[in-house]
């Protein structure tokens, strides 16, 4: 079972001789405890998929901490920069493997993973200097949901399914500003991340631009290019001139509500809010539609999620190897899809689900990933890349200059991230 301490969701397993009686076959880890940092998704998403840890092995105890997502980042750099055995394994976003790995804040996994099981993007992000550093727990993509009763009510006729005959960015803004009323707080469009570099970047690469240089180490001239100050510019104009979004809503975990609210028409968002439309806001009638791109540039969409990691510094290795083992299986990462069906990095997850993937929604999914999809910079110096980068794109989404913006954090990114040179 599992019980709330503030925001400490802690496995007891009161029940471990019980259900060792009840399930001999259930390997008999050596007692332990293992404290876990994992992402403040909802409780119904979380907490299913460590009593299962649990029940398979009641000799080890759980401590999991769900910490919301904008205190997560540095909850974690705070708890590893002490060096010490706590967090024994915590979640961690693909891009930070290298900057964790380069640290020495994550143990190297390739005697604990079967590679041949995962995707090679999956596989990809997990890896840094030739050794896999986090394990792979799903990928993800972005598409954009509509309000069928807003956009009828507007006159605004419903965009494709269909990636060939997506919407570009232009006709978005036009669609939208037929529905926005800012008086009565009813917006056209929103982000779900308004100021991540994982939801913003495509703009820049639809038109060609790079977001970093091919080394990991030069922003300058890159993301302070002509594609990225056009498309931040455009950026820039949803809030101030063409007035089709709202301004100030920088929190992922409230944005999904303006959309399932009837706040806003179109929305930007990754899969898994699906079916927290479905549940929490069963009265919208909503569709799905490829993401956008500028006409004179190419569809491209964010990819890459959550992994997870194991504390170089455990001192409950075996423990910890089960764990992993266990959470990687298919039998969980099943579980873990239904949950928050992000799009699986297990290959056996797409055969295995192949019900569930013939929809519209998961169409797309699959055409976006295998042909549009790009992941964020692959560099040890990422955390600082994007920490700066974000205050960033809040300026220029509150009225900053876009060159200069993206220029004076292309040269505090390249200082920032020097220091991971050899």
């Amino acid at each position: 079972m599992t019980r709330t301490i503030t925001r400490r969701h802690v496995v007891q397993g009161s029940a471990a001789a019980a259900a060792l009686l009840a399930a001999p076959n259930v390997a008999r880890s050596q007692a332990a405890t293992l404290k876990v940092v994992w992402m403040g998704w909802p409780e119904n998403q979380v907490t299913p998929l460590f009593d299962e840890v649990q029940k398979r092995h009641p000799n080890i105890k759980l401590q999991v901490e769900r910490i919301p997502f904008t205190q997560l980042f540095q909850t974690l750099e705070v708890k590893l920069s002490g060096r010490t055995p706590d967090p024994d394994i915590y979640i961690c976003d693909s891009p930070l493997t290298a900057s964790y790995a380069s640290r020495g804040h994550l143990m190297a996994l390739d005697s604990m993973v079967d590679k041949s099981r995962f995707t090679q993007s999956g596989l990809a992000a997990a890896t840094y200097d030739g050794k896999l550093y986090s394990a792979p727990f799903g990928s993800s993509m972005q598409i954009l949901f509509y309000n069928k009763a807003m956009l009828k009510a507007a006159g605004v006729e419903e965009p494709s399914a269909d990636p060939a005959k997506r919407w570009t960015w232009e006709q978005l803004v036009e669609a939208a500003k037929k529905i926005t009323k800012p008086a009565d707080n009813i917006w056209g469009f929103a982000f779900e991340q308004s100021e991540r570099p994982y939801q913003l970047l495509p703009l820049g690469q639809s038109l060609g631009g790079k977001a970093l240089s091919d080394d990991g180490f030069k922003a300058l001239g890159n993301l302070d290019g002509p594609a990225f100050v056009e498309a931040y510019t455009f950026m820039q104009k949803l809030y101030s001139e063409f007035k089709v979004s709202p301004p100030g809503q920088f929190d992922p975990a409230t944005t999904p509500e303006l959309f399932g609210n009837g706040k806003v028409a179109f929305f930007i968002s990754g899969t898994f809010n699906y079916d927290t439309f479905k549940t929490r806001f069963p009265g919208i009638d909503f569709g799905v539609a490829p993401h956008p791109y500028f006409a004179k540039g190419k569809p491209v969409t964010p990819t890459g999620a959550w992994h997870f990691g194991v504390n170089p510094r455990t001192t409950q290795k075996a423990a910890v190897e089960t764990v992993v083992k266990d959470l990687l299986s298919d039998d969980l990462q099943a579980l873990w899809f239904k949950l928050r069906p992000y799009p699986p990095v297990v290959k056996a997850i797409w055969q295995r689900e192949a019900a569930t993937f013939n929809t519209d929604m998961w169409k797309i999914v699959q055409h976006e990933l295998d042909t549009t999809a790009v992941p964020r910079p692959a560099t040890p110096g990422f955390r600082e890349y994007e920490d700066v980068l974000r205050v960033a794109l809040r300026d220029i989404q509150t009225g900053s200059n876009v060159q200069q913006a993206l220029t004076a954090a292309a040269t505090r990114i390249d200082r920032e991230i020097a220091k991971y040179k050899g």
